[in-house]
């Protein structure tokens, strides 16, 4: 497909047609690499609710060459968190199947079931598997029935379940999960309240490194772990330097942001000490919880 008039509006469609509820990005200029073969669509001009991209306009005519290749982004989570005092943490669990949001029904739901969704998330384990409604009633079909997770699946989809979009459930029995947080104290005679921060991200937990590292970005990380207030932000590795990947480096934070990983900040995956020494690592020391 040629680039010419590609925009969001042809990639929420080519998303949605690949079983994603929407695009985030519709990129030009083959960002993906060039293709072979030819090129059969160009000009294509979709309203963004169109089933299938061959449904909008376009011309099959063209002056393009590979180099214009278009790409999209879509977004891969096809769960979601909804309902009364729902955060991107915890709240009524919605999943995206056949072209729409539904709700899924509480029967067999456990630990397990809520484990897999947190981790599909982005969180690294559940807190609670919440039953009858918990974050209020949704609207609309009921997706999905007798939930049962092993504990270890990437996705909610992929275990056992019932398909029921007209489900003898009523929205009363609606599933619900609380997530456990990214950040985390650890480290040598760390509490509760301080000690050396860890974040989790792509499923592994990384430390962050001293560079940069602030009494605004402390201010941040405590109010994460539910702290009003911070008393200190070490840099030195002050409570040991841990082992395992250095995952984010040079921070700026306004400290009003309400998570580490709203902040402007590299995102790193190292093991060596080539960037920042293992010497270096962030810890903090909050006071008085929320």
């Amino acid at each position: 497909v040629c680039d010419n008039d590609w925009d969001i509006n042809d990639a929420t469609v080519v998303c949605r047609e690949l079983g994603f509820p929407r695009a985030f990005l519709a990129s030009g200029r083959a960002v993906y690499g060039q293709g072979t073969g030819p090129i059969l669509m160009d000009n294509v001009e979709c309203r963004g609710s169109e089933a299938e991209l061959q449904h909008c306009i376009f011309n099959s005519r063209h002056n393009c060459h590979h180099g214009e290749d278009a790409s999209v982004s879509c977004y891969a989570t096809r769960i979601r968190l909804r309902g009364e005092n729902a955060t991107d943490q915890k709240g009524r669990v919605e999943v995206f199947r056949n072209g729409m949001w539904g709700t899924v029904c509480d029967n067999d739901w456990d630990m397990n079931d809520a484990t897999v969704v947190c981790r599909q998330l982005g969180f690294p384990h559940a807190l609670s598997a919440n039953r009858r409604a918990a974050y209020g009633q949704g609207t609309g079909p009921i997706l999905m029935d007798n939930a049962r997770c092993h504990g270890d699946e990437l996705e909610l989809q992929h275990c056992p379940f019932t398909f029921r979009q007209n489900s003898h459930c009523r929205h009363t029995e609606d599933a619900g999960v609380s997530c456990g947080p990214k950040i985390r104290l650890r480290g040598e005679n760390a509490t509760d309240s301080k000690g050396r921060v860890e974040i989790f991200q792509n499923g592994v937990w990384g430390r962050v490194c001293g560079d940069f590292w602030d009494f605004d970005a402390a201010t941040v990380a405590c109010r994460q772990l539910g702290y009003s207030r911070v008393i200190s932000a070490p840099r030195k590795a002050a409570y040991g330097k841990g082992s395992g990947p250095i995952l984010m480096d040079t921070f700026i934070c306004l400290g009003s942001e309400a998570k580490l990983q709203h902040c402007i900040f590299l995102l790193r995956g190292y093991t060596n000490n080539y960037y920042c020494r293992h010497d270096k690592v962030a810890s903090v020391s909050c006071g008085k919880r929320f």
